[in-house]
């Protein structure tokens, strides 16, 4: 075997071993759903206006809130959902669509929105339960986020996310978003430290004023340890580095 083939292979399993953690969350970017649904739609608990919604975003679950599922942007800005104020029900504003969005900097542009409005039966979150954690652990969530607004509504607004992993809860910063516009996508990141093996994930919508609404806009959670490389992989790495030079120098000297 070749030195440049012995040495990638090294390079390579060592490699795979440092990056045996994955991504933790599963179907961060909302892409996968069920029941066929294809257009902007309501997900989570809610029901009103002869509409009832479901949790149809795979590993996901909505609370009794306002919260929409995109599949893309130009759904998003061009097709009325699917909710309790939109399609299918008896009070249909005909405006239930985004005054703007982009499209996320990445992922598969699905996207969801929250209704920040601090009432009860609106305010909205998303959630997921992470397993397979380790008590004193530190992971770092990253995530992209933006706000908007329904075109059933006008008003400048403000919004910002509140991020709970078990009993820990975070803030993102407070944007403020001029009416009828779309704040553009940010980058979120926090850190926390598990408690427990098993620990549940939820972003909150908070915004203001009530009854504009303002939407907060969520797409490619992830979730990763904080980890440095095992000993054993460093050890085994560095044996075989040795061992490495030892046949290189080994060969040159046969070689003479």
């Amino acid at each position: 075997m070749k030195l440049s083939k012995i040495s990638a292979a090294l390079t390579l399993s060592t490699v795979l071993a440092m990056n045996v953690h994955a991504n933790l969350i599963t179907n961060g970017d909302f892409s996968t759903v069920t029941g066929g649904i294809t257009d902007p739609t309501q997900f989570g608990t809610a029901s009103g206006n002869g509409y009832t919604a479901s949790n149809f975003i795979t590993d996901w679950t909505g609370n009794d809130g306002y919260e929409i599922w995109y599949p893309s942007t130009s759904a998003a800005t061009g097709t009325e959902a699917h909710s309790q104020w939109g399609q299918g029900s008896s009070a249909n504003t005909g405006k239930e669509m985004l005054w703007a969005v982009t499209t996320p900097p990445s992922g598969s542009g699905s996207f969801v929105g929250l209704d920040g409005e601090q009432t009860s039966g609106v305010q909205s979150s998303i959630s997921q339960t992470i397993g397979d954690l380790t008590i004193g652990q530190q992971y770092t969530l990253t995530f992209d986020w933006g706000a908007a607004q329904m075109q059933s509504r006008t008003g400048d607004t403000t919004e910002h996310l509140a991020v709970t992993f078990g009993s820990d809860t975070q803030d993102t910063n407070t944007i403020d978003n001029p009416s009828g516009h779309f704040t553009g996508w940010q980058s979120g990141t926090m850190t926390f430290t598990a408690t427990a093996a098993s620990q549940t994930l939820t972003f909150l919508s908070v915004g203001t004023p009530t009854g504009l609404p303002p939407m907060a806009l969520l797409t490619n959670v992830s979730m990763v340890p904080n980890t440095v490389p095992e000993p054993s992989v460093m050890m085994l790495f560095g044996a075989g580095l040795l061992g490495l030079t030892f046949f290189t120098r080994r060969r040159a000297i046969d070689l003479l």
